[in-house]
């Protein structure tokens, strides 16, 4: 078994999973990519040479066995998870949307996150503190009109982070989430090549705005917090979703707090109810309504 952290890596032939891909091999990591388009992979992985890649579709079962298989033929354990496929897929209102695509965006960014965990899972120990993470996204705490499929793929991710890390503690396997915020990414075009009359005029405006003038989270914030995540500074953390760009992951202050945090809602999706609205006129007047 190699000393190095061996650490699988998807949707690594672009945006955030190349960059991650890129950044984790320097390093000295073993990291097995896979993606889609083996073409753009092969240029990520020069060839096989920084890192092992493997053509494969997350959204399909048999594609994941089979590069599973062909990591376990590489490496008897993985330390780190990354969950980077993804995709908007599905852009317009509910009525223009088309059904399948619709479905497909859920089969790609929730159910593949889910194949991925199922099937490497068994190559992790508890001795090398193994962890996993998740992409959340834009609309998984708010709404997002007109990317739905996108938001509730996003959601779920973020719910499926934290059941599994309750289902996977005992294991000794942390699960958290990282929310990068709008990185200038391949993922925009399809906004832009949707156009206004299927994107809210805001949202597309803003899309412009944010290519051109770059004032969007940059992709080495997002590459920074996946590492705090995977160090043994956040050992502890699990079932949080940490934002890239707000959350103060960089201080001394939170890797201090991890227990606390991990005994709180920090971090996590929560029904608001009455009681979290403290001198609130609105809770004094449902509560005192008539059952």
């Amino acid at each position: 078994m190699s000393d190095h952290r061996q650490v699988v890596i998807t949707g690594a032939s672009s945006g955030i999973g190349a960059a991650l891909t890129r950044a984790l091999a320097q390093e000295g990591l073993d990291v097995y990519a896979c993606a889609r388009r083996a073409e753009r992979l092969n240029e990520v992985t020069e060839n096989n040479s920084v890192a092992f890649g493997y053509r494969c579709d997350v959204s399909d079962e048999e594609q994941v066995e089979e590069f599973v298989a062909r990591v376990a033929e590489r490496t008897s354990t993985v330390d780190v998870l990354i969950n980077c496929a993804g995709g908007f897929g599905a852009i317009g209102s509910v009525m223009q949307t088309d059904s399948r695509q619709w479905l497909h965006t859920l089969e790609v960014n929730l159910y593949g996150t889910y194949l991925m965990v199922k099937h490497l899972v068994p190559l992790m120990r508890s001795e090398r503190s193994p962890s996993i993470v998740n992409f959340s996204g834009g609309g998984a705490f708010n709404p997002l009109p007109h990317y739905s499929a996108y938001a509730v793929s996003k959601s779920a991710v973020v719910r499926l982070t934290e059941t599994l890390a309750v289902e996977l503690a005992p294991m000794g396997i942390r699960v958290n989430a990282v929310a990068p915020g709008f990185v200038d990414t391949e993922i925009h075009l399809q906004t832009l090549a949707a156009g206004p009359e299927k994107v809210a005029d805001r949202a597309y405006q803003e899309t412009q705005r944010k290519l051109t003038d770059g004032s969007g989270v940059p992709i080495d914030l997002v590459v920074d917090c996946v590492r705090f995540l995977m160090s043994e500074e956040a050992k502890g953390l699990s079932g949080k979703t940490i934002s890239a760009s707000f959350d103060p992951w960089r201080t001394a202050e939170l890797a201090a707090s991890i227990p606390r945090i991990n005994d709180s809602d920090l971090y996590t999706m929560q029904r608001i109810n009455l009681v979290h609205l403290p001198q609130d006129p609105l809770r004094a007047d449902l509560e005192t309504a008539p059952k």
